[in-house]
């Protein structure tokens, strides 16, 4: 039976770890505060932070078949993005380098991005192969993460997620009702959370695929403007009211092209947000 250590055991941990128990792993995932969590049979959670050098060692990395990593920031400046991201995954890479592996070889490392790590403004299409120059310091930390991992003694893929949403992800319509989002003239890039913990669990049962770098984003980048009108309408909000400006905004403003992630044969459940949309 293949073993799964998920690090972070947030909302799009708990999606992936269904799926790989369905599928017949035995799954791990560890957080600060497990008793926190839902339970569902057959997954163990325990307590560790992903910070903490001998929390991780305690675990035993490299007798993993695959290491799944879901962080979130410890703050939204850039020490909290460094403490969130690049020391984990520097205890990790550290922890690899020092482990002996298993026969069967090293873990398969899926890391969860961002393509915050891309700073175009002008509608640009984004593939893999374009250079990463965040403009913030969320996306520079976000991109050091991503570089310490990679180093890792593993098989290692980088998935760069765009915007993701579903239920229990209300905060733009939380902004939308409150009439505090602001609608720039910019697209914005959406995959539902099922479908980033799909394609997790569909690169583990497909070890063909394993590409160094994957955008994970639905089919068709949508108009902000169309989007938040759409959420408007939905909640009861006259669209007219909301307020505009001109220009970009600090999120910058490109289309993501998820042409590699549809090579490797994964459908998506959802493959239009605003056919698909959900609150």
């Amino acid at each position: 039976m293949k073993r799964a250590l998920l690090v972070g055991y947030g909302d799009i941990a708990q999606r992936t770890a269904r799926l790989l128990i369905e599928s017949g792993w035995q799954v791990t995932g560890i957080c600060r505060h497990p008793d926190k969590k839902p339970t569902m049979p057959g997954i163990q959670v325990l307590a560790a932070d992903a910070g903490n050098e001998a929390d991780l060692r305690r675990l035993g990395l490299a007798q993993f078949d695959a290491i799944v990593i879901t962080l979130t920031p410890s703050g939204y400046d850039r020490e909290g993005y460094h403490h969130g991201y690049v020391i984990p995954c520097r205890h990790i890479q550290m922890i690899l380098a020092s482990e002996p592996q298993q026969e069967s070889g090293p873990p398969r490392i899926i890391y969860i991005s961002s393509t915050g790590v891309y700073a175009e403004r002008n509608g640009e299409w984004i593939t893999e192969e374009m250079p990463t120059l965040p403009d913030t310091d969320s996306g520079e930390m976000l991109l050091q993460a991503e570089q310490v991992i990679q180093s890792a003694a593993a098989s290692v893929s980088i998935l760069r997620c765009s915007g993701i949403y579903g239920p229990g992800r209300i905060y733009l319509q939380r902004q939308i009702s409150s009439g505090e989002a602001v609608i720039n003239p910019v697209y914005n890039n959406r995959i539902h959370a099922d479908d980033v913990a799909g394609f997790i669990h569909y690169l583990l049962l497909h070890p063909e695929h394993q590409e160094p770098v994957y955008l994970v984003s639905d089919d068709e980048p949508v108009w902000q403007e169309t989007l938040y009108l759409r959420y408007a309408e939905q909640l009861g909000v006259d669209g007219s009211t909301l307020k505009r400006s001109d220009t970009v905004g600090p999120r910058g403003n490109k289309r993501i092209n998820n042409a590699l992630m549809r090579s490797t044969g994964y459908a998506l459940r959802y493959p239009n947000t605003l056919v698909n949309s959900e609150q």
